[in-house]
């Protein structure tokens, strides 16, 4: 899922910079918050492998902890970000997303990493 990750990381990133040529810097920044997972996810097929020779864990669940982080850190964000939204119902429709984005995501990564640890 790599080369997806960074499919899905540039067409957000790509989204970001519209925002900030549109003069929509509200916008922009509250779009940040979603690069975070595949940013991570990217970093996590880097590192793995070289965390866990240093850790006493398997490479998969260093992999499954860096990607549970990064929605984190990114839920947090998001709560963050959605202070600039004026309407409660524009700031939970941003937050719901956002959080479904992340969180089904993240769970598509870590099982796709499960299946080919594990199975394939």
């Amino acid at each position: 899922m790599l080369v997806e990750c960074l499919t899905i990381f540039g067409l957000i990133f790509a989204v970001v910079i519209v925002y900030l040529h549109a003069g929509k810097k509200n916008y922009a920044f509250a779009t940040i918050p979603l690069l975070i997972l595949p940013a991570a996810n990217i970093l996590s097929y880097i590192l793995a492998g070289k965390i866990s020779n240093i850790l006493p864990m398997d490479m998969f669940t260093v992999y499954t902890a860096i990607n549970i982080f990064a929605v984190i850190v990114s839920s947090c964000f998001v709560g963050i970000m959605s202070v600039k939204f004026g309407k409660k119902t524009t700031r939970a429709a941003y937050i719901i997303m956002s959080l479904i984005f992340n969180v089904l995501l993240a769970a598509i990564l870590v099982y796709n990493m499960f299946d080919a640890v594990y199975k394939g």
